[in-house]
């Protein structure tokens, strides 16, 4: 009885499918179309529903005669099927969502679909009305502009916030901002918080810009459109909520003036920022230094305002007296209190060549202040260090408190000046004094002399404290000394290549007694790079200091060999340690 239950049961539906089948072969695609509304607000969206009966799928829509004035927000269709006195219905509908662009009176013109053309709609689109912010709107956006009219390359600071009551967005999309003449960066990711507006809680969707307009004339902002979907807060990640619908929210552009650069101010740079300072710190006391010994000095450029790659370079290649080895700036750029503050720091390696006073140039930065809108500047002013002779004192010791102690050359000067100032003087203390200061001076030329007799025998002059014989030795360290290296193979004259190379001698083989190339080359054990050592060495007494005299061939040179050096004695390494657990031991202890 079951199974002739279920032959029947199976025979129906059968029959149904093949009723369903040949109705629908019959049946003739035929159209209709339903709007939601035709009064909405700017920011909302209309759904026009098309429904196609007859057909269960592929059905082609002409959604070109609406782009002119819609943006289409997504397109969705569900297949629908139903009996009624035995009679198969089927249909299908298109759910568009549209989006108008303008404002007023607004005409959804006709569509193509299965061969029919759909009639045309009118909609209405009106401004928000209402008192509060969000106008009793579930769901606004409002945009703030830190000014309307801005310098040329000076920062503009633009804000997106989105509120919402509702319990959730999800897909939150925005339009881009790119407005045409002007690079922009977002800071930092979207903050997200709550407020209160008229007693009603509002959820917060924030996104901050920076723009910098790189041109004058007028910067369009363009309008800001927010598409997402709200949910009802009983939606997971795992089940979609049924009851979830697409939402837009809508916010103007702006029209921003900027402005040329001031006439008068210095063409060869232009800093538009809120606050400029310039630092500079010395790693040693520069009143004590004598010829060979190095000083570091590091300037630091902090601009409020202003990214860190708009800083220009303060090169001092040039100094009389010392040798000038700049490094590689550090430019840096962070958010502090929702402003752009850049930073550039340079380093200098000075080493002393001569004795005397050497001067300082004075660096000076013109800037701009947007803020009181005149021109500015930040400066270091000049310095003096007198570098002394070998073996010899500065003015400075002697007014620090060895007056009237030693023989120095400034008390003998005093003395003397004293001495023939005074007429009743025996003759016997003058000759006396000008014996003692024949010998003084003649001592301090031997000395002078033996120092430059030792400093020609050695292969570059002596410098003091240098990094590559002050860094210490650390596991872990090598690959960083190889990297600043190569950098320094780029960029970097003779004189820095060679100190970073002992730099990353000492840290390949760990050794910290290894202070020249030579020691370096024999460790090495590399005819090649020794070669490459010594025409290096060579480039050091060239007469010439700057990067020219050591050739981007031999650069590379030099580059390619330690490159390859490492790696063929790091393939070595893993293949001891690869072999080592399979060494067997020896059947019997001894």
């Amino acid at each position: 009885m079951k199974r002739l239950l279920s032959l029947t049961s199976l025979l129906t539906v059968l029959m149904t499918v093949l009723l369903f089948s040949a109705t629908a072969l019959g049946q003739q695609a035929r159209v209709e179309t339903q709007l939601d509304r035709t009064e909405l607000v700017r920011g909302e969206t209309v759904t026009l529903t098309v429904r196609v009966h007859g057909q269960q799928g592929g059905v082609q829509i002409d959604l070109e005669p609406l782009r002119d004035s819609f943006e289409v927000v997504s397109t969705r269709s569900a297949s629908h099927l139903r009996s009624v006195n035995n009679r198969i219905e089927s249909w299908t509908d298109y759910r568009l969502v549209l989006f108008p662009r303008n404002l007023g009176e607004q005409e959804i013109p006709p569509i193509a679909v299965a061969g029919e053309q759909t009639p045309s709609y009118t909609i209405t689109v009106t401004e928000p009305t209402g008192t509060g912010p969000g106008n009793g709107q579930d769901v606004f956006m409002e945009t703030v502009l830190s000014k309307d009219s801005i310098y040329v390359q000076e920062q503009l600071l633009y804000t997106i916030r989105l509120y919402y009551t509702i319990a959730g967005i999800r897909n939150p999309n925005f339009t881009e901002v790119a407005p045409e003449g002007a690079v922009v960066q977002t800071l930092g990711p979207p903050h997200q918080y709550e407020r209160l507006i008229d007693g009603t809680r509002y959820g917060v969707y924030e996104i901050n810009y920076v723009i910098f307009p790189q041109r004058s004339g007028e910067l369009e902002i363009p309008d800001i459109v927010f598409r997402g979907e709200l949910t009802d807060g009983s939606s997971n990640f795992v089940f979609r909520n049924p009851n979830m619908r697409p939402i837009t929210a809508f916010a103007d552009g702006y029209t921003v003036e900027v402005k040329e650069r001031p006439a008068g101010f210095p063409e060869n740079t232009w800093l538009p920022a809120q606050n400029i300072q310039i630092t500079e710190n010395w790693s040693r006391d520069i009143t004590t230094m004598q010829p060979g010994d190095s000083v570091r000095r590091t300037i630091t450029v902090v601009a409020s305002g202003l990214d860190g790659a708009a800083l220009p370079p303060l090169s001092q290649n040039e100094i009389e007296g010392m040798n000038v080895y700049p490094e590689p700036a550090d430019i840096e750029r962070t958010v502090i209190d929702g402003n752009v503050v850049g930073t550039r720091v340079e380093s200098y390696e000075l080493v002393a060549t001569e004795a005397g006073s050497v001067v300082i140039p004075e660096i000076n930065l013109p800037w701009w202040d947007t803020d009181e809108d005149e021109q500015r500047e930040a400066v270091i002013p000049s310095s003096f260090i007198r570098i002394a002779p070998v073996g010899g004192v500065t003015e400075e010791a002697v007014e620090a408190g060895q007056e009237g102690s030693d023989l120095t050359l400034a008390s003998l000067d005093s003395l003397q000046d004293e001495l023939i100032s005074e007429v009743q003087t025996p003759a016997w203390i003058l000759n006396l004094m000008a014996l003692v200061i024949v010998v003084v001076l003649g001592m301090m030329w031997w000395l002078w002399r033996r120092q430059q007799q030792r400093n020609e025998q050695t292969e570059v002059p002596v410098i003091h404290k240098t990094e590559a014989y002050a860094s210490d030795i650390e596991d872990g360290q090598e690959k960083q000394a190889f990297t600043e290296l190569s950098s320094r193979l780029k960029n970097a004259d003779a004189q820095q290549i060679r100190l970073q190379l002992i730099a990353w001698g000492r840290q390949y083989f760990m050794d910290a007694g290894l202070y020249n190339l030579d020691d370096l080359a024999a460790r090495l054990n590399s005819a090649d790079i020794r070669d490459a050592f010594t025409q290096l060495q060579a480039s050091l007494y060239s007469g010439n200091s700057g990067k020219d005299a050591y050739t981007s061939e031999q650069r590379q040179q030099l580059q390619d060999l330690l490159t390859r050096y490492r790696d063929q004695h790091a393939q070595q390494r893993r293949a001891e340690r690869q072999a080592a657990p399979y060494a067997l031991p020896p059947l019997y202890r001894n």
